[in-house]
């Protein structure tokens, strides 16, 4: 046994290290811990799986691929339990990066056969982890960033569970495939012209794969910025049918301002004529005549105002009772859109489930607070029938077409936001209580 066999598996704790990088740089924004928290188990982990490599391959001579399977999956383990995605969304990264992991493991094995023609896997050289090592400083460098800023906004704001695993499954071919080309004999890659072949397939393998998810990432950012814009649109129509409102409710009272010189001349006629009976009635009929203001000024944020007085319209309308309690931060740091968003989402919600209970049990009520300009609390309560739908701790739609996607969307934004988003019921009641961090951005 060679001192190569001795250096290799410790080499493995920087190797692991860096697919860590990778792994957690479009998952910056949800983490489960603290971050130095994460860190060090991460460190752990890593050094715990090196040691393990070390004791099965050099004392116990173990067979080094079952070994790094095993490694494998406690190492997504590890990197799952400390994130809040979904399952669907932590394999996504994972696979992606095994992936990528896989190509360079294939272009080190390359470099070996280039340097040792008569070789054999088996005999994978220290020369060859070094190239391996120097090819993942390389591609940290080069792909942490995008992962970090690009990738990062894609997992943010894109939560389907299908989608991810449509995304997972696209990766786990090229895994599958990388595993696949393995060369075991490097003196097959002297045969002819199987060399070049070999290697111009694996480099437009990696390159293909690169391009899908630059590709991936323009398309659904698409998706996403038409959702934001669609968002945008409907919170601009409420404010303009507001604006409508108010307008006619000032043309009105403009209107009766101008004929209260009448109404004062009327009155005066009256009580010359000592008619107390007409006066009365006059003022009454005065009273039901006079222009009422349709819009309610529930805050300060004009998005948000038109978004409570469009529902609370909704309400009424379906003869539900309200009562929203709103006072926002002096500073908001918080997207006007985001917040209405998140807010239209669960009152969606709530009228829908109001109208599947008798008229006299309907009820919304909806208080939104600040604590200290620090945190903005949204707590929504409402009545609802008693069926629900439920995958694990995740809440479904139960009418017709829905799937519960409009709380993810809530989840995803409370998350963004450094905040929380949680949902109970209890006895026909629905509570939804979210937390957004105001100076996390």
């Amino acid at each position: 046994m060679t001192v190569a066999n001795y250096i290799m598996p410790f080499l493995f704790f920087p190797t692991l290290l860096m697919i860590l990088v990778l792994c957690y740089a479009p998952a910056r924004n949800h983490l489960r811990y603290q971050k130095r928290y994460t860190v060090t188990t991460a460190l752990i982990i890593c050094a715990v799986i090196s040691v393990a490599i070390f004791v099965s391959t050099v004392i116990f001579s173990q067979d080094f691929g079952f070994v790094n399977i095993l490694c494998v999956i406690c190492l997504f383990i590890m990197y799952h339990h400390s994130l809040t995605f979904n399952i669907s969304q932590s394999a996504a990264i994972f696979l992606l990066i095994s992936t990528i992991v896989s190509f360079l493991g294939n272009f080190s094995i390359i470099f070996d056969a280039l340097h040792h023609p008569e070789g054999k896997l088996v005999d994978y050289s220290l020369s060859a982890f070094l190239f391996l090592l120097a090819l993942f400083v390389i591609i940290c460098g080069l792909f942490v960033y995008p992962l970090a800023k690009y990738g990062s906004y894609i997992f943010d704001h894109l939560n389907q569970p299908i989608v991810w695993w449509m995304y997972a499954s696209v990766a786990a071919i090229f895994y599958l495939f990388n595993l696949r080309m393995i060369i075991h004999n490097y003196s097959t890659l002297h045969t002819n012209m199987v060399g070049i072949a070999y290697i111009t397939v694996m480099v437009t393998m990696f390159i293909l794969l690169i391009m899908l998810n630059v590709i991936f990432y323009f398309i659904v950012n698409a998706l996403i910025q038409k959702a934001e814009l669609d968002d945008r649109n409907r919170i601009l129509e409420m404010q303009e049918k507001q604006f409508e409102s108010l307008r006619d409710y000032l043309d009105s009272d403009a209107k009766a301002r101008h004929d209260f010189r009448q109404t004062i001349y009327t009155l005066t006629e009256l009580s010359d004529e000592k008619d107390y009976q007409a006066i009365d009635e006059y003022l009454h009929k005065y009273r039901d005549e006079l222009p009422q203001k349709e819009t309610i000024d529930f805050c300060e944020d004009n998005a948000l105002n038109a978004l409570l007085n469009h529902y609370s319209q909704k309400a009424e309308k379906n003869e539900i009772r309200t009562d929203f309690q709103v006072s926002l931060p002096t500073e908001m740091n918080i997207d006007s859109i985001d917040l209405c968003s998140v807010v239209g989402n669960i009152l969606e919600n709530a009228v829908i489930a109001c109208c599947d209970v008798d008229v006299e049990k309907r009820f919304i009520r909806v208080v939104i607070s600040a604590e200290q300009n620090s945190e903005l609390y949204i707590a929504i309560v409402n009545s609802f029938s008693g069926k629900l739908r439920q995958i694990k701790d995740r809440y479904l739609s139960t009418h017709k077409g829905g799937n519960g996607i409009g709380l993810i969307s809530v989840e995803a934004t409370a998350a963004r936001y450094g905040g929380s988003a949680n949902w109970s019921n209890d006895n026909g009641v629905f509570y939804s209580d979210v937390v957004l961090v105001n100076n996390c951005q």
